[in-house]
């Protein structure tokens, strides 16, 4: 007798037995944005004996159910089925969702069979905010030049409106997935690869995931992290050095990540702080340090070369910034290129001297009217404007021209006081 139940317990088991029952499988509580939409993963069985009943008029219904003094209420839910019921998939979209937290009952309704699905219930957790997604990995420390790969996931409770999943600027593009959990919840998960650089240390790294509620507002949740990246020591262009007549200066900025040493070397000679040689150092926050250091000129004399090195766990850096022999060039370079532009400028200043003098004697040795009989070129000038202007008098006028000399020679006489000789009329025609 027991080895026959034992048998008909295993029967019982194997998929497709005469031993089936009305049930439905649901995911654990699921956390929904208020007034947002949810997917419910849902599938069922029914016994077998009502197989022929499940057919294209079935519906699924979805109710709220509340405990009251008064009894068990139910509430139908707007829903969109995505599933399909014949193949016993009762997947739904559950649109605007209550802004308290619900439990859910499936509600299986054909022609000639219903049934509610009242042993196992759904239980929708609501929430003012999105859940925050998930970064991976959660912490970040590598070595500059690395090539790493970020993956941020974020809950997707709504088909119809997943979240959108966006990095910090300027990182790259990023790949995106719908990935289904075994407790067939859907997941959205944003894959970036970025090379990481010195630039990054200590820079925050944020993925935000943005959800839409059904009335066309926004809500977003986000993810930090903070790289941590180590890098070998730079020495900064900012190093330089100045002179005075009795001392050289240096100063050596640099940046590493652990923090580096800076070592000064004179001829190759390490240097150490003493009364002959200043060494003073500033951190300048975690990965940078700056390092001065003040030589007599009298120490420079049969030495030249100063050498500033950084080296820190990953490398060592060293940079000449001080050499007196080229010190010395600069100034020969310096006094010749000088002297050059005067020797210029005083060719320039004889040309011009040259060019005006010539200029000078050719005005002063160009030829002048001549004047005759002592009179000036003034008044010759003057003399020549008064006729040229009685000449212009002359024409406009009709001009009496009388010539003694000829009438006299024609024997007309000129009347006289007194005299008997004939009077000659002239008349003048204005």
């Amino acid at each position: 007798m027991a080895a026959a139940l034992i048998l008909l317990f295993a029967v019982c088991l194997l998929p497709g037995s005469l031993c089936r029952e009305f049930k439905v499988i649901l995911p654990p509580p699921i956390e929904v944005l208020n007034g947002s939409c949810v997917t419910v993963p849902c599938s069922f069985d029914i016994e077998e004996k009502h197989d022929e009943e499940l057919d294209h008029t079935c519906t699924a219904q979805w109710f709220i159910i509340k405990e009251t003094v008064f009894g068990r209420q139910s509430t139908q839910m707007e829903r969109k089925l995505l599933g399909n019921l014949t193949n016993k998939d009762c997947t739904t979209t559950l649109n605007k969702t209550p802004s308290d937290d619900a439990t859910y009952e499936f509600r299986l309704e054909c022609h000639s069979l219903k049934y509610s699905f009242t042993k196992q219930n759904l239980t929708i957790v609501a929430k003012a905010d999105p859940p925050r997604p998930t970064l991976s990995p959660s912490t970040l420390e590598v070595r500059a030049g690395a090539s790493v790969t970020l993956s941020c996931s974020a809950p997707a409770p709504c088909l119809s409106l997943p979240p959108h999943i966006t990095w910090t600027s300027g990182l790259g593009d990023s790949q995106e997935t719908m990935k289904e959990l075994e407790d067939k919840t859907q997941v959205k998960t944003s894959v970036l690869n970025v090379t990481i650089s010195r630039l990054h240390h200590k820079k925050e790294i944020s993925c935000t995931a943005a959800y839409s509620k059904g009335n066309g507002d926004t809500a977003s949740a986000v993810s930090t992290l903070t790289a941590v990246v180590s890098f070998p020591p730079q020495i900064l262009h900012s190093s330089i050095c100045t002179t005075t007549p009795s001392e050289v200066t240096c100063s050596c900025e640099t940046e590493g990540n652990p923090l580096p040493t800076v070592y000064w070397y004179l001829d190759g000679t390490h240097l150490s702080h003493s009364d002959t040689f200043t060494i003073s150092t500033e951190a300048h926050g975690d990965t940078g340090l700056k390092s001065i250091i003040t030589v007599c000129q009298s120490d420079m004399k049969h030495r030249s070369i100063l050498v500033c090195n950084s080296s820190n766990s990953l490398a060592s850096i060293s940079r000449r910034l001080y050499n007196s022999h080229e010190q010395q060039g600069h100034v020969q370079t310096t006094l010749t290129v000088i002297t050059v532009l005067v020797g210029l400028l005083l060719v320039i200043c004889a040309l011009l001297v040259i060019i005006g003098i010539r200029t000078k004697a050719a005005h002063c040795s160009s030829p002048k009217r001549q004047s005759t009989g002592g009179t000036s070129s003034a008044a010759l000038s003057h003399f020549e404007s008064s006729t040229e202007a009685n000449e212009l008098n002359n024409t406009e006028e009709e001009a009496v021209h009388t010539n003694i000399i000829q009438i006299r020679q024609a024997d007309v006489l000129l009347p006289t006081s007194g005299g008997d000789g004939a009077v000659i009329y002239s008349t003048v025609m204005q």
